[in-house]
């Protein structure tokens, strides 16, 4: 599938990111519900136009997401960064990949403020979330803490353009990437794990990540403390999740309220 258009925001804020060239969106494995989207040149990318609620200035802010690298990128590519006109400028911060290395990295205030060296693993997906907590940049790949910097500067750019996967001359070619996500937060070492035991279920085969049926009206919840699986009902079912992932569903209409306890369950 190749998106032809804006990236819608469903956030409060709708901020939603622009379309350049070709991007194309594929399962991220065989059967699974959720997608990541490839570039293939440096005319294909993404980029959101000067968001001022990207100005963190010396605050606590993180970018995370999931990337699955590939050979065929240009050395040193972008995955996601800010600036105004070129990558070198004081206020500017970028997530790369270094290819010679295969060691990924964060740029900013004109230097290399971390490089997790030999840490990229070409043909598989890995988190990989940039933190900064109280002036240090905290760099951490599958939920493990990697790399610590001092990072104090301010990174508010008037003007700046958020890009992914591009920058001045790079990209992530065929590179895959999801789950993107750039916050004035500093989630904790703990959230950072959960994060990612979450999230990881998603990248397995036919892994369900959506709410079964066409409707997205949420009739009644109910979680199960016993079995610690969250029942959703709509209009199309009963839809059963674990964490992240729905495991289940049942093709009966919910009413106006399900019970469920020690895996029991009773929905009108």
């Amino acid at each position: 599938t190749v998106i032809e258009s804006g990236v819608e925001d469903h956030s409060e804020y709708y901020s939603p990111l622009t379309v350049y060239g070709t991007v194309t969106k594929t399962a991220v494995a065989t059967g699974a519900e959720l997608v990541g989207y490839s570039f293939g040149s440096n005319a294909n990318y993404l980029e959101q136009s000067y968001n001022s609620d990207l100005d963190f200035g010396t605050g606590d802010f993180s970018a995370m997401c999931w990337v699955k690298p590939d050979a065929s990128m240009s050395a040193y590519p972008s995955i996601v960064d800010r600036y105004v006109s070129a990558n070198n400028e004081s206020t500017a911060w970028l997530l790369k990949i270094a290819e010679g290395t295969s060691s990924y990295y964060f740029y900013s205030n004109n230097t290399s403020i971390i490089t997790a060296t030999g840490k990229v693993t070409f043909g598989v997906w890995q988190q990989v979330v940039a933190v900064r907590r109280s002036g240090v940049l905290y760099f951490y790949i599958n939920g493990k803490l990697e790399e610590t910097g001092a990072m104090t500067h301010s990174i508010t750019s008037s003007g700046a353009k958020l890009k992914v996967s591009k920058d001045a001359t790079h990209h992530l070619g065929n590179s895959n990437l999801a789950l993107l996500r750039v916050s004035a937060t500093a989630p904790t070492p703990e959230q950072i794990k959960k994060i990612y035991n979450d999230e990881k279920h998603l990248f397995t085969t036919n892994a369900k990540a959506t709410l079964y049926g066409t409707s997205d009206a949420v009739t009644a919840l109910a979680y199960d403390d016993d079995t610690e699986l969250l029942h959703v009902g709509t209009s199309a079912g009963r839809s059963v999740f674990q964490g992240l992932n729905r495991v289940d569903n049942t093709t009966d209409a919910v009413g106006a309220a399900i019970s469920a306890s020690n895996g029991l369950v009773a929905e009108d």
